[in-house]
């Protein structure tokens, strides 16, 4: 996962994202942190960040964003994107649940150890 270029806007990002997808490329989008500028770790003022997820694809996707002629040499199929998004969101969806319950369960040791402590 490489960040393949940085936009002044998130919408610019998706806007990209999308005719990079339309190519078979795997991208994400992320917002930029203003923090990170106002400590100075960051000097220039992009908002959103292109990341190619598959770093095979990283090359392709530069040249694609440079010249939209280029011809795509690592792209993934329609059904192939398609199935990587939903396991994708399945996979955040199963690590979501995981915290949640980790969350709860040490909420719970926390009242019982307050409460057996006469805390509570």
């Amino acid at each position: 996962m490489r960040i393949v270029a940085r936009y002044p806007t998130r919408s610019e990002a998706e806007e990209r994202a999308a005719f990079l997808r339309a190519h078979g490329i795997v991208p994400h989008v992320t917002n930029t942190s203003s923090l990170l500028r106002a400590i100075g770790l960051r000097r220039d003022r992009s908002q959103a960040a292109l990341w190619v997820m598959i770093d095979t694809q990283f090359d392709d996707a530069a040249a694609l964003l440079a010249d939209p002629d280029h011809e795509v040499q690592e792209a993934l199929s329609p059904e192939a994107l398609a199935e990587l998004e939903t396991e994708g969101a399945q996979r955040a969806q199963q690590l979501l649940f995981k915290g949640m319950m980790l969350l709860a369960g040490s909420l719970i040791a926390l009242f019982v150890v307050l409460a057996w402590a006469g805390v509570l």
